[in-house]
């Protein structure tokens, strides 16, 4: 979605606008909100607050309706989740499970309260800002639904369980860098990493192969 001097399009539209694209995008897109729903149910039994499904999750359906592409399919899930009193893989690998008794998907899931470690920073406060620290900006974004708030639709999956979970819902949008990020089709070096970390990714993702309107900032 370019102008005829290739402007994206989406850099004329105010945030709101941007936030309001992005909203009425994720609640037509079904197999999205059946993923969110199914980690609210996951994280409220488990009473985490801080959640939610990042990086591609989010870009990715941005990206793909920038460029006027099909959705792409949901190969990977990114569940990030902070809680500094269990620090434990298993826990990891049983929200993975419980997640996956839902709905069949290929889900990932990593406390951000000991991904510190592994990257060699001081401790993280939350997952926003262990977000902080990921190596693209465009990466670097999040969604979650915020239950207990009546809207019109909802959005239901089918539960193993007896105690289905209907709640009211909205989305909540977590941006590390700012919604402008996502939709200026750039894809942005976060300098909190190495630019060579950076670099590896956009080679490996081959992000610039499969959506060759977006522009690299090194800076």
């Amino acid at each position: 979605m370019l102008t005829d001097d290739k402007t994206p399009l989406s850099n004329n539209l105010s945030s709101q606008t941007q936030l309001a694209l992005l909203t009425t995008w994720f609640e037509q897109d079904k197999m999205r909100m059946q993923a969110l729903t199914a980690c609210s149910v996951v994280f409220n039994r488990l009473n985490i607050k801080d959640w939610a499904i990042a990086a591609g999750f989010v870009r990715n359906l941005v990206w793909d309706k920038l460029h006027g592409f099909a959705t792409s399919a949901l190969n990977d899930i990114d569940v990030i989740y902070f809680c500094a009193s269990d620090l434990s893989e298993h826990t990891e690998r049983l929200i993975q499970q419980l997640l996956n008794d839902i709905l069949a998907l290929n889900w990932s899931v990593k406390n951000q309260a000991r991904m510190h470690i592994r990257n060699g920073d001081a401790p993280y406060l939350c997952c926003l800002d262990a977000m902080e620290y990921w190596p693209e900006k465009q990466t670097a974004v999040a969604v979650k639904l915020i239950d207990n708030i009546v809207v019109e639709h909802h959005y239901s999956v089918q539960l193993n369980t007896v105690d289905a979970f209907h709640p009211p819902f909205k989305l909540m949008f977590i941006f590390a860098f700012g919604i402008e990020h996502l939709f200026n089709l750039t894809l942005s070096h976060n300098p909190r990493r190495l630019l060579t970390v950076f670099e590896q990714r956009v080679a490996q993702k081959q992000w610039l192969i499969r959506y060759p309107q977006l522009i690299i900032n090194r800076n």
